[in-house]
């Protein structure tokens, strides 16, 4: 067997049209080049189709018992890639945005996500990273990945890391407008529905009830909150939400599962005003960072170098991910008295 940044080259006789594959044991990951005759339509159909026994992962995972699998080929002038995850934890779409963003189209959910760029465009990116060829450089960023991130278990550093935490600056939120829905307005209760944030493009599935609200930021970045700790941290009013007085950079938008419809929740926003004392800990990121939040979910904030990390000062555990530029216009120091 080859060695090559950890994986070890291993042939594969069960799956047809394998050119050459690598198998990383610790990180339960297969990159396989593949045949473009074979596997050209994957980038379109496996998008749709995900499950199943004959499914390509399904037949790695049988016979690599792997977690994730990120194939290659080339189509018609152009580099395409393929990736798949069975856990939380990795989201496919953000992994093969960290792949190929910079150069390429990447598309997507959670689950699996299909990347493409044009093969000139690719030839010149390489001839400047001293790579072999794509294969090498696939295995160098699927590690990168790995080892090049910082891993934040919310319940765990909250109570572990008090001292730090405490140690950080203080920050309030500056009293400008915010809005709300409660998620009964959006669907029935017990209805389940979609949002996607800002640190989780990918989505996050949640459930209607009374105590589940959406919060709806200055740019229109939304994301869940129970009613007892919105109570607690805004002011509700009867204002409607205006997203041109707002000037809101896109308009949120949740996905109604059973319908499979979607409600713009500016529509049914009002708006809201942080309280006074309610105040977090944070700190800028200086690496790429993943909090997953003590409910047990698997579901994670991503934050990027610049983003920052915060911490509810009445519950260390509450930690979360807020963009750079967000952070900057919504928040401001807690002067010291």
């Amino acid at each position: 067997m080859i060695e090559c940044y950890g994986f070890e080259k291993q042939d594969i006789t069960a799956i047809p049209g394998i050119v050459r594959c690598y198998v990383h044991s610790t990180e339960g990951l297969v990159v396989a080049e593949v045949r473009e005759e074979i596997y050209r339509s994957f980038s379109e159909d496996m998008l749709e189709e995900q499950e199943g026994e004959n499914s390509i992962f399904s037949q790695f995972r049988k016979e690599k018992m792997c977690h994730f699998l990120l194939l290659l080929w080339k189509e018609q002038e152009e580099d395409r890639f393929l990736f798949f995850s069975d856990t939380k934890r990795v989201r496919a779409i953000e992994y093969m945005d960290y792949m190929i963003s910079e150069f390429g189209l990447v598309k997507g959910n959670a689950s699996v996500a299909s990347g493409q760029i044009s093969s000139a465009v690719w030839k010149v990116q390489m001839s400047g990273m001293d790579m072999e060829d794509t294969m090498e450089y696939c295995l160098e960023r699927a590690v990168s990945y790995h080892t090049g991130i910082r891993i934040i278990e919310a319940a765990e550093f909250g109570v572990g890391q008090q001292e730090y935490i405490r140690s950080l600056p203080k920050y309030v939120k500056k009293k400008i407008p915010w809005a709300y829905v409660k998620s009964t307005d959006i669907t029935s209760e017990g209805q389940q529905f979609e949002i996607r944030s800002l640190e989780n493009e990918s989505g996050i599935v949640l459930t209607a009830h009374p105590d589940v609200y959406i919060m709806i930021g200055c740019r229109g970045e939304a994301y869940d909150i129970t009613r007892e700790k919105f109570e607690h941290t805004y002011e509700s009013t009867e204002d409607v939400l205006d997203v041109f007085e707002q000037m809101l950079d896109f308009i949120p938008e949740a996905r109604l599962l059973a319908e499979e419809e979607y409600v713009s929740l500016d529509e049914l926003a009002h708006l809201c005003y942080p309280r006074q004392g309610n105040a977090i800990y944070a700190v800028s990121l200086k690496e790429r960072t993943k909090v997953f939040p003590g409910n047990g979910t698997q579901e994670y904030y991503l934050g990027r170098p610049g983003d920052y990390m915060a911490v509810r000062e009445e519950d260390l555990t509450d930690i979360y991910i807020i963009q750079q530029d967000i952070f900057r216009q919504t928040y401001e120091e807690k002067i010291k008295v």
